[in-house]
């Protein structure tokens, strides 16, 4: 189902935001952190946002959010909270069920294109994709990496990446060879949840 929701909807841009509100139905957006998420322009999320809103996809409304400073510690000063507009996902929507097990089914991350870009992340040992990855939401982490020289920048702008076209928070675990190797022996038992619920291995040089 590679690019079912792209063309369906002849547009990149309206599928990773409606990936967004399909696949967080109970959470609601400021503008900011949709243009963020899918990974858009602002007039491509402006120009998207009013066609939902005109469908009644998603609706909008005022509430009340933090006002989080840069550089804002938790517990030194007190948070400031302000009215926004905010844009949620129509629960109410005639067809919102069906619109949104389309998504789910159509947001598994493509296993070529996804393993292609892992590569360039670097000198991956294991790749394994688990979780919401693979649809399956009980999972404890939705990608294993094992490598030893990742660096944050370019994990941060894969995961970025991964996340816009998946439209949901990716939790991911990377360990060195050398932690993998030692939490297994001594049968560390988040790694081994992690082993035992259903995974998919994109890359195995570690032969488990």
């Amino acid at each position: 189902m590679e690019q079912i929701l792209e063309k369906l909807f002849d547009s990149v841009p309206k599928a990773r935001i409606l990936r967004i509100f399909m696949q967080n139905p109970d959470q609601s957006f400021i503008f900011d952190a949709i243009v963020k998420k899918s990974n858009v322009t602002r007039i491509q999320a402006r120009k998207e946002i009013n066609k939902l809103l005109k469908l009644g996809i998603i609706f909008e409304k005022m509430a009340s959010i933090k006002n989080d400073i840069p550089g804002h510690k938790e517990n030194e000063m007190p948070v400031k909270m302000m009215r926004a507009k905010v844009y949620a996902a129509n629960q109410n929507f005639e067809v919102f069920q069906e619109l949104r097990n389309l998504i789910i089914k159509s947001s598994i991350a493509s296993k070529k294109n996804l393993l292609q870009r892992l590569k360039k992340l670097g000198r991956i040992r294991l790749a394994m994709i688990a979780g919401t990855l693979i649809n399956n939401d009980r999972g404890r982490t939705d990608l294993l990496l094992v490598a030893d020289d990742i660096t944050k920048g370019r994990m941060e702008k894969f995961l970025s990446g991964l996340e816009s076209e998946v439209g949901k928070q990716v939790h991911y675990t990377l360990m060195t060879k050398d932690e993998f190797t030692y939490r297994t022996n001594m049968y560390d038992r988040f790694l081994r949840d992690i082993l035992e619920a259903p995974h998919e291995k994109l890359i195995n040089r570690l032969n488990i």
